[in-house]
């Protein structure tokens, strides 16, 4: 009987990304049953994965620690454990599940020891009675290999039933997207952390933005809300993501953003966090917004930051949307009355009004094609975003940064060194320029990259930076056969 699981929880037992195992789909050395992979094939795949049992719980941990780690740059975060009422419900699933298939060889075997009755009477009357014990042999062999996983379970199903107790599945059916939930983590967060832009609006159960419908398994409420439901909405199981958590492994409808024209224009006032003066000429801002109002956003896109009666000042976000409520900004060192304010008089703690978001320097998520960033200096800032985005949903067969800079390196350069080391399809290259306006350089800069790909036709590539560079580079890449539909650009 196959053991079906879903490609990201398959992915995740074998220490894999989902893509590298949708490849092995595509290049047909893998078998997939809608979506779904035998537990079997898996392990016959990797026959090195084995669990020794006094190290379950520490192999599951360096499991999901190594997924939070690509969801949050280099940042760990240790695995939540359930509460006892979910590691009740869980257990009590998988228990259900595992007397069921016992029930179901046993009666199998009880068949199979029927039909070796009828076999022994057959042959009492047949002229070929080496043919029935032939049969009855292959029946006993039969009998003996469904009785083994009883006996001895294989290192894979240990580590998935480990896993389905530790963290629940959720399945958005409209969407196909799949995300782990743990501890009493809401279904909302543990989303939004995979890099999902699920719906929402307070995150606070007042607005019901974050709705959805359960289709299957069971989730528990973490907090109260005030939103009310109406009975048919009831009937039809409709709950908030925000309020709840997944008990079980769940198949829910959800919605989600699948364009920027999906988010709305947002009011917030942030709190400084922090300000970190990261070379001479860049600053670091990270504003902290309030729990109950955080801000939605897509990775690269743009927003407008002010305060008081300074003149607002538009900027990329450079963090990723899986975490709302801490944003980041790379300020460069100029004449703005807002860069002034943030480099000479800033504080912990001041307010700092966002209004925003805009633009659509976003990423094709409906590609998987090989990824180029190009980046001019804080033009890094959206490609930063950009980048925690892809990884966190493991959305591209490869990625290359390529990183064109004044100063002797990028201001943020051993973050990018630290990806390389940490990402098998990660690759960082930076290279200096003199003179940022002088855009005749360009041709000599971007030799090494022209010379590693010979063809750009199937890349897709993101360009940001000062205007004059970036449609230089766009002249040099078109003519060397890269795809206009295919290239992405932003100005600053």
């Amino acid at each position: 009987m196959p053991r079906l699981v879903s490609l990201s929880r398959a992915a995740k037992l074998v220490g894999l990304s989902r893509g590298a195992l949708q490849k092995r789909i595509h290049d047909l050395e893998l078998q997939s049953f809608e979506g779904q992979v035998d537990l079997d094939d898996i392990e016959k795949m990797f026959p090195d994965v084995e669990i020794e049992d006094n190290h379950i719980i520490e192999d599951l941990e360096k499991i999901v620690e190594q997924a939070l780690k690509r969801a949050h740059g280099a940042k760990l975060a240790k695995l939540l454990a359930p509460d006892s009422y979910t590691l009740a419900a869980r257990l009590h699933s998988i228990t259900k599940e595992h007397a069921h298939a016992k029930s179901q060889v046993k009666e199998l075997i009880g068949l199979l020891s029927d039909v070796q009755t009828q076999i022994s009477d057959l042959s009492k009357t047949s002229d070929t009675p080496i043919f029935f014990e032939d049969l009855n042999n292959f029946i006993n062999d039969s009998i003996d290999k469904i009785q083994v996983p009883i006996l001895k379970p294989a290192p894979l199903l240990e580590k998935d039933n480990l896993l389905r107790v530790m963290a629940a599945q959720v399945h958005i059916k409209n969407t196909g997207h799949e995300f782990f939930v743990d501890g009493s983590t809401t279904i909302l967060e543990a989303g939004l952390s995979t890099g999902l832009a699920m719906n929402y609006g307070c995150s606070n159960g007042n607005c019901g933005k974050c709705k959805a419908k359960l289709i299957s398994g069971e989730i528990k409420k973490t907090r109260p809300h005030d939103f009310v439901f109406s009975e048919s909405e009831k009937l039809q199981n409709y709950f908030l993501c925000c309020s709840n958590t997944a008990i079980t492994d769940i198949e829910i409808d959800a919605e989600e953003a699948g364009s920027e024209k999906d988010i709305p224009t947002q009011t917030i006032s942030a709190k400084v966090k922090k300000a970190t003066r990261i070379s001479d000429d860049v600053l670091i801002l990270n504003l902290k917004t309030p729990r109950t109002k955080r801000l939605r956003f897509i990775a690269g896109q743009n927003v407008i930051l002010s305060r008081g009666d300074l003149a607002p000042l538009e900027l990329p976000i450079a963090s990723c949307p899986c975490d709302d409520m801490n944003i980041q900004f790379h300020i460069p060192q100029s004449d703005a009355p807002f860069s002034a304010y943030a480099y000479e008089e800033i504080k912990n703690s001041d307010s700092i009004h966002i209004k925003g978001p805009t633009g659509s320097f976003i990423l094709d998520e409906n590609s998987d094609n090989a990824i180029i960033f190009i980046a001019f200096d804080t033009g890094y800032a959206p490609i930063n975003s950009l980048i925690e985005h892809a990884v966190t949903l493991e959305h591209a067969e490869f990625i290359h940064l390529y990183w064109v800079h004044t100063g002797e390196k990028p201001y943020m350069h051993n973050q990018c060194h630290a990806w390389e080391d940490a990402l098998d399809n990660f690759k960082y290259q930076h290279v200096q320029y003199n003179d940022p306006t002088d855009t005749e350089q360009l041709t000599d800069i971007f030799n090494s990259l022209i010379n590693e790909y010979s063809d750009f036709s199937d890349k897709n590539i993101y360009i940001c930076g000062a205007k004059k560079m970036v449609k230089k580079t766009q002249e040099i890449l078109l003519d060397h056969n890269a795809d206009k539909k295919l290239m992405k650009h932003q100005s600053l």
